[in-house]
Parts: C-alpha cells; structure tokens; sequence
C-alpha cells in the first residue's frame, strides 16, 4: 500500500495483445507478482511530500519488535491501525460530519460485500484537505480527502476509489510486507516522519537521502506489485457492484488535467516508481472492453452522491471553488436544484440566513417535498430565531423522513427554544434512538430532563455528553450528582455506579471540575446552550 496521489491510479493488466484469448466467463485476475513489464518502470510526476507521510507512518511502526520473517496477525493488524489512526487524527483535520459519513460508509459497505470474507470492521474517513488523494491503512481504515471528491462527478468514481483502497486492506499488503522491511530502521523512519508533519521538505530530503535510498527504494518496488493487485480487485469489485468502469478512466483523466499542480520537486528521484496516468488509462479502457460480456455496468449515479459532495464542499471545502462548481451546473431544473441549495450552505456557512432562506426556498419550490431541504430550512429559521417556522419545517422533515435522526434533534431543539420541553425531550429521544452521532444531542437532552425536573437523567446526560468529549473529571462530577437522584431508578443506578467506578480508575482523570450547581430543581434557569444569532 503507496498512500498519495497516485496510490489511486488502477493499474489494471490488460489481455496480452497480439495472442488473442477467448473471453473468460468470470472475472480471472492473475497475480501481480507472476510477470512485470517493462512499462512497470516508468517514473511518473514527482508525489506531493505530505502524502508520502501515512505510508512512513505504517513502516516506521512496523519496526515495533515483531520478528522480521513472520506477517501481522489480524489483531496486529488492528493494532497498528489505531496506532496509524491516532497519528492522522492528531496531524490532520478529520471530519466528523454524521450525515456525510453515513453516506461514505453506506458506499463503502455495498463495496466490501463484493469481497467476500472480511477479515475486521471496515471504517471510513474525510480528511480536510484540497490535495487529490486516499489512503487505507491496515486494520480496515480507508481516508478520503476533500479534494478528490471536490473534482468528481458521479458515486461510480468514488466506488472506483473506494475499491481500490480495499483492496489494499483485503490483500494484506502491508502484513506480508513485514519481512522486506526488515532493513529500515525505526529511529530512521521515525525521524522521517517528525520532519514531514513539521512541514519542511528540506529535512525531509536530506534525512531520507542520508540514510534511506536503499530501503525506501525496495519498499516502493514492492508496493507496485500491491497496487496492480489492489487494481486489479478494486476494478473488480466496482464492476459486481453495477458501476461502469469507464468512471475509473473519467476520474483519472481528471487527475492528469489537475494533479501537476500538486506535485513536489522535493522527492528524490528513486521516490517515483509509479507509472503514468495516460498508461493506467489505457489498462482500464482495454479491460473493460476485455470484460464488457459481463455487463451491463449501468447502475446510475444517485441524488445521494451530489448531496454529499455539495454538503462536503460548502461545509469544508474552499467557498470560492465550492460556489464556482456549483454554477457550473446550472443547466436545467434538476441542476438548477442542486445549484440552489449548495449556495444555501454556503450562505449558512458565512451566517447569512436571509441568503441560505432564499436559496433554500428556491430549491424547496423545484422539489416540494425533499426532507432535506425541509431539514435545512429548518436548522435556518432556527438559527435566526423564527422558531414558529423552524418547528413547521422539520415537523414536515420529520413526517416525510422519520428515520431522519438530525431532523429529530434539530426539531427538538426549536421546541426547547418555545419552551415546550416535553416534545423537546421526545424528540432528541428519537434521535438517540435513531443513532445520531453528535455529542451535543446528550447535552440537549440533559437541558430537557433538568427543565421537568427530572434530575437524575438530567445530569446522567450531561455525564454521557461530557465522556464522550473526553472531559473525564465533569463526567465523573454529573454521574455522581445524577447517583443522589437515582434511588427510585435502580437500572439507572447500576449504570451510574459502573460508570463512576470505570471513570475514577482512569490514572488520567482530568482536573476537577467547576464548583456544582446548586441542588434544587433548575426550573427555567438550567443551563441551555447558547444559539448562533443574525
């Protein structure tokens, strides 16, 4: 596994020409490692630097003590996956957008139940970041950047991408890579890595030439073999699941047209091993044309696709290039609509509410009846403080889309505002029930429960919001307040108790927190989390 820019580039094995094989009836890929040709060694553009760090990440933890002749187990695997998590997590903006990541997992899912057995639970990731690239480390962790969903156009391509990544997992790359890295030491790539996230090339450069020619050089030789077996598959799996390989050779056309601008003279040349776009186009468009009896590959790009990248590019993305891509849509009603309410979020993004109301009233009038615009018109008017028509809209969000968990909660909270905290507290129920994944659903929840008095869920809730913010010592607090409380409820006793027990144990318990509230009932004056007002 090669994380970075070309990491994405499908090197398919097209049939060899010339010999004329009949057709197979099935997809029957041969092993990467049985020949090599002689265009395997072409050098491509210079790769960016940065996206060099998630693969220094993975061999400068694989120096960890394991003997050099044996492979990862499947629980080393993981291990060292959360390891490689925790690093990007702390290096790189990681978006934590439920609705978007819904969405990248559903695809993802639907990719992974082509491959047949799968050795771990598979967990996908967006990175903020305008560099074209994706990455997968092991342990079943796949990351996608902003910016190559920015130059998309259709979910196939993503599936193409997303495939490929899984490969790489699949496969088990980086496990039976183990012995072939015994020669790169852990201080030396360690010292690699701490000068790339420093962000100077310079030391980067230097230190690598220094000391890492040979071993860097034979890691990469390698890892061709494991991207043509990750394209290999990738292609596979994409084409099982409906979707035209043809989307592969798009994207990668893109990539030709707008990767230079991301390249980085700063890599020494025994770095670029991969073999140019123009030739891995070619491969893709041969093997389809090899395999198009197994068609038809025409499963259709959904609505839920251009959501995504619009929510992604207006909420995250650079809002200049967001609002220059919506505009070029803007040809017929149905790109008219997406036009529309991309620049509502951007609007919402800037906190013009006036703006996002009018461009989400202008989509609402091209499709009625769509829950998320209902929904998003909703979260506007509650942001700006119409509560009456923040209640009516995510009451119809809710009606047309009850499995919509972030219209419940929003919805409960414009209820919350009216001071109706009984259909408040039904409401942010709901979407807990309905599996939100924001911590502030806890928060909201412990105001309700505090405003009909009901104390011991009132501030059991607020612990649950504070230990999944990581703010140990003022969960512990809550938990312990909720415990005077909780005598008539004994299953919510038991779960305090233990609760309080794992949490006090914990060696890395945060300082104590503020003094407590007072014991008696809050009434009006329990603390509500402050809005964003116009």
């Amino acid at each position: 596994m090669t994380p970075g820019l070309l990491n994405l580039f499908f090197r398919i094995k097209p049939p060899d020409s010339g010999r004329g094989p009949a057709k197979p009836e099935k997809f029957v890929f041969s092993s990467c490692a049985e020949r090599r040709t002689p265009n395997a060694e072409r050098h491509s553009k210079p790769l960016l630097l940065a996206l060099l760090a998630p693969c220094l990440i993975l061999v400068s933890l694989l120096g960890t003590g394991t003997p050099a002749a044996l492979a990862l187990t499947l629980e080393e695997e993981q291990k060292l996956g959360e390891q490689v998590v925790r690093e990007v997590e702390a290096k790189f903006t990681v978006i934590r957008d439920p609705l978007l990541l819904n969405y990248l997992n559903r695809i993802g899912q639907e990719i992974l139940q082509k491959t047949g057995s799968i050795p771990y639970p598979f967990r996908f990731y967006l990175l903020k970041d305008p560099q074209l690239n994706a990455f997968s480390v092991p342990g079943g962790h796949i990351f996608v950047t902003t910016g190559i969903v920015e130059v998309m156009d259709s979910e196939g391509e993503l599936a193409g991408l997303l495939g490929h990544e899984i490969a790489h997992v699949t496969s088990r790359h980086i496990a039976k890579r183990m012995e072939r890295e015994k020669k790169i030491s852990l201080a030396t790539m360690a010292a690699v890595l701490a000068s790339i996230f420093a962000g100077d090339p310079r030391i980067a450069t230097a230190v690598i030439t220094s000391s890492m020619a040979t071993g860097i050089s034979l890691s990469l030789k390698y890892s061709r073999e494991d991207e043509e077996e990750a394209d290999n598959y990738g292609f596979k799996y994409m084409t099982r699941d409906g979707y035209n390989p043809e989307e592969m050779a798009v994207l990668l056309g893109k990539l030709r047209k707008w990767g230079g601008a991301f390249g980085s003279e700063a890599i020494p040349s025994y770095l670029l091993t991969h073999p140019g776009i123009g030739e891995r186009i070619e491969h893709i468009e041969g093997l389809k044309k090899y395999y198009e009896s197994q068609g038809p590959w025409d499963k259709a790009s959904s609505p839920e696709f251009r959501r995504f990248q619009i929510l992604l590019l207006a909420k995250y993305g650079n809002p200049q290039r967001a609002r220059d891509r919506f505009r070029q849509w803007n040809s017929g009603p149905q790109a008219e609509f997406w036009v529309h309410y991309g620049l509502g979020w951007l609007n919402l993004r800037d906190n013009n509410f006036e703006g996002a109301i009018g461009e989400f009233e202008k989509a609402l009038a091209l499709k009625p009846y769509d829950p998320f615009v209902l929904r998003d018109l909703g979260q506007a008017f509650l942001v700006k403080g119409n509560l009456s028509l923040a209640v009516k809209n995510l009451s119809q969000a809710a009606l047309v889309n009850p499995q919509d968990a972030i219209a419940a909660f929003y919805l409960g909270r414009a209820y919350l505002e009216q001071g109706n905290n009984s259909l408040a507290l039904e409401n942010f129920q709901r979407a807990v029930r309905l599996g939100t994944e924001g911590d502030e659903v806890f928060q909201y929840l412990g105001t309700a429960y505090g405003n009909l008095g009901e104390l011991a869920q009132a501030h059991y809730n607020l612990g649950r919001y504070f230990q999944r913010r990581g703010e140990t010592g003022k969960a512990v607090f809550h938990y312990k307040t909720a415990l005077k409380y909780a005598d008539r409820n004994p299953e919510l006793k038991g779960t305090l108790e233990k609760e309080v027990k794992n949490l006090s144990s914990d060696k890395k318990k945060e300082e104590k927190p503020n003094p407590p509230e007072p014991e008696t009932q809050p009434g009006p004056s329990w603390p509500l989390p402050p809005r964003p007002r116009s």
